[in-house]
């Protein structure tokens, strides 16, 4: 109208930007769904290439995943789940803990031994894709002492590029500017498939056709040749032999005492072999990988007094070693009230009583067997029961890094079979000191636990910080013995 002012009303400057900033995060999340899709995944986690970034997964199937597998490779939906918390993508070697260079040895020492056929000729020796790796075989016997395959997966995938997980642990792809040398060989499994069970390593050595013993002489024969074995005497390399029997044919030999050993424990190691496993100075005692599965937060609601039984034990009663100091706390504890203490195994039933029993005693009884270890104590753990430890000889993972007494009970053997020292010591333990100890079970059961990939203090990424740990006093070892390289030897050095 003539004389009438055309001006529009005046928008709020906040509500302008109220409306821009909503406009950018539609944009963006219509910009993510777009790059989701044409990468080829959708809400079942699919993908056509590359490690998928999967949006869709509840907490509580992923914790369901992790309890039942621990494994989650990167084509699994869970592994985006995972993945949240951690770092930014990738990782180099300027940021990273420790840097390994890994030997590009055949697919029969490591995971030819799981697929069902052998790579075809001229295909690379490793898994191409992360999601390529096959899951590990067998049972809770040879799934115990899988180390070997949870540090290969790990040292594998390191590199790359989209991998979310700790930077502790790096591929290079020089052996000259690694901080050590990793040897894939999965040491256990080849004992566990290709030994005669039951016999002796003396006896097997003796056997025509063993295909571990070919195989441990043919990586003997693959080491002395490489170059980063010859620079070193091999005091920078790793060798994974968890398993007690495995390796024993040639790790006492000249040519791998120097190696540094990713063990169980060193109860196989006859006295004058001590330059061979020496916990101080280069060896690393790895978990068993627990047999119960874990416990999770599930009874973070149950108390001291929701846990009935005061002490659990179920195992075997003859064992080779152990079995006289066995017998005799069967004796004494048998009739104890709140005691359950009785022959069993962790097979069918067995397991799930097991299982069971550990979730609801204050305290779990370990005692040594055919070793000082096993993977008993590891099951406690993993069921947040108190760990009661007799086994006078026993090396614990992670000791440097981890105190013990803040969540276990040691007893020496020599008090333990004394009538009534166990049962009167545990009933002293008072409400408030075990609440403390059973929360610290909460908070270190992860290093103990298996998986792939590897999140921040689990069990693989401790074994490489314990690594890490021994690589300066490698250095120096390296350092020493490389003073005189440029020396022409004479006849007395010559003789050393």
């Amino acid at each position: 109208m003539p004389g009438t002012s055309s001006v529009r009303p005046r928008v709020p400057q906040h509500v302008l930007a109220l409306v821009s900033l909503l406009s950018i995060f539609a944009l963006s999340g219509f910009f993510m769904f777009a790059h989701e899709m044409s990468s080829g995944l959708g809400r079942s986690g699919s993908s056509t290439a590359g490690p998928p970034h999967v949006l869709f997964l509840e907490e509580e199937r992923f914790a369901a995943m992790v309890s039942n597998t621990e494994y989650l490779p990167y084509s699994d939906p869970g592994y985006k789940l995972l993945r949240q918390g951690l770092p930014p993508p990738g990782c180099d070697a300027s940021s990273a803990e420790l840097l390994i260079f890994m030997y590009d040895l055949p697919s029969e020492f490591h995971y030819g031994m799981i697929r069902s056929s052998r790579p075809a000729a001229g295909r690379a020796n490793f898994p191409h894709n992360a999601s390529d790796i096959p899951l590990y075989p067998g049972g809770q016997v040879y799934q115990q002492h899988s180390a070997e395959f949870w540090l290969t997966n790990d040292v594998l995938t390191s590199n790359m590029p989209d991998r979310r997980t700790p930077c502790t642990a790096f591929r290079v792809e020089d052996w000259q500017s690694a901080d050590v040398v990793f040897v894939p060989f999965f040491a256990s499994l080849s004992y566990n498939r290709y030994s005669s069970v039951g016999a002796k390593p003396r006896e097997l050595q003796k056997q025509q056709n063993n295909r571990d013993l070919e195989l441990q002489q043919k990586l003997v024969r693959y080491l002395k040749m490489q170059p980063a074995w010859q620079a070193s005497g091999g005091l920078d390399h790793v060798i994974v032999a968890h398993h007690p029997n495995s390796m024993q044919h040639v790790i006492r030999s000249d040519v791998l005492h120097s190696a540094m050993f990713v063990v169980a424990d060193f109860s196989r190691y006859e006295s004058s072999a001590n330059r061979v496993a020496n916990i101080i100075d280069k060896d690393v005692v790895a978990p068993y990988k627990h047999v119960i599965p874990s416990y999770l937060d599930h009874d973070r609601n149950t108390s001291f007094y929701d846990r009935t039984t005061l002490l659990f034990f179920q195992v075997a009663l003859v064992t080779k070693e152990g079995g006289i100091i066995r017998q005799k706390l069967y004796e004494i504890l048998k009739e104890e009230p709140g005691v359950h203490f009785e022959t069993g195994n962790t097979q069918s039933n067995g397991f799930h009583s097991a299982m069971q029993g550990m979730r609801s005693s204050k305290f779990c009884l370990y005692l040594a067997g055919d070793m000082p270890s096993s993977n008993h104590l590891f099951d406690a753990i993993a069921s947040h029961c108190v760990p009661v430890v007799i086994s006078d000889k026993i090396e614990l993972p992670f000791e440097e890094q981890l105190d013990y007494t803040e969540f276990c009970l040691f007893v020496k053997s020599i008090d333990a079979v004394q009538k009534g020292f166990v049962v009167e010591l545990l009933r002293s333990v008072h409400r408030t000191e075990w609440t403390k100890m059973w929360n610290r079970l909460h908070q270190v059961d992860l290093h103990f636990r298996y998986q792939h990939p590897t999140q921040p203090d689990d069990a693989v990424n401790m074994v490489w910080k314990s690594i890490s740990h021994k690589v300066p006093s490698v250095k120096f070892l390296l350092h020493k013995r490389n003073r005189y390289k440029r020396s022409k030897p004479t006849s007395f050095s010559a003789q050393l």
